[in-house]
């Protein structure tokens, strides 16, 4: 069973979250909180399987809105696979949306 995990970065703002099937990972997310804004700036994956991109990205936009924060924005390099997965709509050449629109629907939509 795959956990997605929140875990602590050097990096004062930012959020790492780890896909872990085990103690083996399957992919990161890296998450910056500042200015009202989420910022997802990093998603790596040791995996083709797209679905663990997609749940650390949820990961992550979940405990941003548990943390109050609305908007959310996707400005991680190559990561246009995954983000396609949930519905950013590019606004001022910034992928972006509200976190519960974002969140809705389920998971795996391909």
């Amino acid at each position: 069973m795959v956990f997605f995990e929140p875990l602590k970065t050097d990096k004062p703002d930012t959020v790492r979250f780890a896909a872990k099937d085990g103690e083996v990972v399957l992919g990161t997310c890296d998450m910056v909180l500042h200015d009202q804004l989420a910022d997802l700036v990093s998603v790596q994956l040791e995996t083709d399987d797209l679905s663990i991109g997609e749940g650390l990205l949820r990961a992550a936009l979940n405990y941003a809105a548990n943390r109050g924060y609305y908007i959310a924005a996707c400005s991680a390099p190559d990561a246009d696979a995954v983000r396609s997965l949930l519905p950013f709509k590019l606004k001022n050449e910034m992928w972006q949306n509200d976190i519960p629109t974002l969140l809705r629907g389920s998971c795996g939509k391909n």
